[in-house]
Formats: structure tokens, C-alpha cells, sequence
């Protein structure tokens, strides 16, 4: 097997959309895989790694030929698995499918040198697994900028390429728009000239028991959408759970707990959890192992006296991705002295930035 893990930069049209994607759409490969498990030509698991693939090859905006060299396999053969027409026997391709496949996975899961694996990390990482597995609805609440995004982005990305399927709530949108958002996310062709029936149907059709849904920023439904939007997105989200039994996690501040079950969506609220509903509540500010653990991640010891009592100000204040911004600019600031970085340098810096917002 080819195990060059080079890309190919996409092609963008004058409007920026890529154009060079494999020209074909989740459901209309989902439904090949299941005419071929039918007949006898796949088998269920083949068909799950050939649909795996599909995703992995949009995710990375790759090209078909790319992506075949990758896989280890021919490009027109490639092109003729993905659309059913191959014409012999699928084991010897799927057999080099699932190795890459497995071989894929096993490089995703490992920890990403930049990314802290936090107690906020380990909750949310939980939960969704926990979603994930028992097919459940899950909410995450926590006050802005402590690390919820981040852990969201995380898991998304170790369960990536078919399994998670991950969308940012739009601010102030329209059914439709969320409709069209959730289909982009599941690598549907998503033109103006679907109805936007068939675009729900068809999510529908492309997500099942084996997915995660994250809707992350779930609260943009409660505070900039009027009423009947908010509903309509609220209900076709537990439609979706219903239709497709896919895990579903939904992220929001604390706002969006109180809008969702004490407001006028009470009674949805209610429904998701007969559900067997998930919650998780984060707290507002990290413990002391997380600053201790964050701070390690920048090689400096742990922070005692002046300095965590600056810290827990900051976080109290900011969250914990000022406390990591801080970090960052304080680590520039010291390499570009030649300095060796220190919680000197630290309080330097956050009282210069400080200083900055009083005028």
C-alpha cells in the first residue's frame, strides 16, 4: 500500500466553492452500498467501509485519482466501486479499503501534540462517546470559552470521515438554511433546486445508528431565530433522532438551558428527555489540575501565589481561552527576547494587554 498521505489542494470557482470533490452525493452512495449488500455483492461491513471512504475522500477534499493512490488502488477502479459499477468481485478492493481504513483510524485516534486533553475534554468526550454508542440525545451546557467548541471539534475529529457529523447552529436562520447547513455537513449535493422536502428526507436517509449528530452553538436557535424557526429546528432535530436512531449531542450556554427547558420549548424539551436525554453542565471556571495541566503544556511549572490568583481572575473573567491566548502571546513574547519563558514573562504580558483595554 501507497502510505503517502500527501493532499491535494482543492479547486475553488470564482465564488470559492470546490469543484473538485468526487462528483457524487452521500445518500446515492449509501444506496448503491445497500443494493449491493442486497444482492449479495458486499457485505454489510464492505459496504460500511466503502461508505467510510466516501466520507474520508470528502473530508480531505481529495480527487478520486488522489485518493486511490492512497488506498493503493487504481483510480477507475475507485470510480467504478463508488458508483456500483465494478464488474467483479468486490472482496480483493474492499479487503485494501478496509486495511486503509483501519490503518486511517488508528492515526486519527492518537492525541494531537497541540490539543490538552482537559477534564472539559474528558466529560465531552464521554458523553458523546456515550451517544454515540447507546444511540442517545445528549446536552452540553457551559458558559463561552471554556473549551466546549474545542472538545467538540476534538472528538469530531478522532471519529471523523462518516461517523460524526458536525455543524455550527447559524445565527439567525431560516429552516431552510439549517436544513441545507445539516445537509453540507453529511456530503449532500445541496443545490437551490432541491426542495427542501426531499433535503430532509434525505438527511434522513444518509445518517443512521451508526452516526453522531453535533450541533454545537445550539442556543443560536433560542436567541436569533423568531418562534416558529426555533420550533421547526428543535422538532426536525428529534425527527432526525426518530427516523435515523443516530446519537445526537446539542451545545449551548447556560441561556440556552433555561430557553430550552423552562422556556416556551418546554414541552420539546420534555420529549428528548423521555428520550433518555444526556445532560452535562461544565462548570464556569477549570480546577486547579486543568490550569496545572495547561500550564505544564507550555512547560512552566505550576502556578501558585501572585500568579494563580491572576489566572483564576482571568478565568472568572475571560474563561480559559484567554488563559490560553494569554499563554500563546506570552510565549511569543519571550522567544522573540530570547528569553526562556516563564510566569514572569506571563504577568508581563497580561498586565501590557490589560493596560491596553483601560486606554
Amino acid at each position: 500500500m501507497n502510505e503517502s498521505h500527501e493532499t491535494t489542494a482543492p479547486e475553488r470557482d470564482p465564488s470559492g466553492n470546490i469543484t473538485n470533490y468526487v462528483p457524487l452525493s452521500a445518500d446515492k452512495v449509501k444506496e448503491v452500498c445497500g443494493a449491493l449488500v442486497t444482492t449479495g455483492d458486499l457485505t454489510p461491513e464492505m459496504a460500511a467501509d466503502v461508505f467510510w471512504l466516501f466520507g474520508w475522500i470528502r473530508g480531505q477534499h481529495l480527487t478520486e485519482g488522489a485518493a486511490a493512490k492512497m488506498v493503493g488502488i487504481d483510480a477507475s477502479t475507485l470510480h467504478r466501486v463508488l458508483r456500483g459499477q465494478y464488474g467483479a468481485s468486490y472482496a480483493g478492493v474492499c479487503g485494501r479499503i478496509g486495511k486503509f481504513r483501519r490503518l486511517t483510524e488508528a492515526r486519527a485516534s492518537k492525541r494531537d501534540a497541540g490539543f490538552i486533553e482537559t477534564s472539559t475534554w474528558r466529560k465531552i468526550n464521554m458523553v458523546c462517546t456515550g451517544a454515540l454508542h447507546d444511540q442517545l440525545p445528549a446536552m452540553v451546557y457551559g458558559a463561552s470559552q471554556i473549551g466546549k467548541t474545542t472538545a467538540l471539534l476534538e472528538f469530531a475529529r478522532r471519529n471523523n470521515h462518516g461517523t460524526t457529523k458536525y455543524i455550527r447552529m447559524p445565527c439567525h436562520c431560516s429552516f431552510s438554511y439549517f436544513v441545507r447547513s445539516l445537509a453540507g455537513a453529511c456530503y449532500l449535493t445541496n443545490n437551490r433546486f432541491c426542495r427542501i422536502d426531499d433535503m430532509r428526507d434525505r438527511v434522513c436517509a444518509t445518517l443512521d445508528a451508526n452516526n453522531l449528530l453535533i450541533v454545537d452553538e445550539f442556543h443560536q436557535a433560542f436567541t436569533t431565530c423568531g418562534q416558529d424557526v426555533e420550533r421547526s429546528i428543535l422538532e426536525f432535530v428529534r425527527e432526525v433522532h426518530d427516523r435515523t436512531k443516530c446519537g445526537i449531542v446539542m451545545s449551548a450556554t447556560r441561556l440556552g438551558r433555561r430557553e430550552f427547558e423552562g422556556g416556551r420549548n418546554a414541552s420539546v424539551y420534555e420529549q428528548f428527555r423521555r428520550r433518555g436525554m444526556v445532560t452535562l453542565v461544565l462548570p464556569d471556571t477549570p480546577p486547579k489540575s486543568d490550569i496545572d495541566l495547561i500550564a505544564r503544556a507550555y512547560k512552566l511549572p505550576a502556578p501558585s501565589g501572585e500568579v494563580l490568583d491572576a489566572i483564576r481572575d482571568m478565568l472568572r473573567r475571560s474563561g480559559t481561552g484567554m488563559y490560553v491566548k494569554y499563554l500563546q502571546k506570552s510565549a511569543t513574547v519571550a522567544a522573540q527576547r530570547g528569553e526562556e519563558f516563564s510566569w514572569d514573562t506571563f504577568l508581563s504580558v497580561s498586565a501590557g494587554l490589560a493596560a491596553l483595554a483601560e486606554g
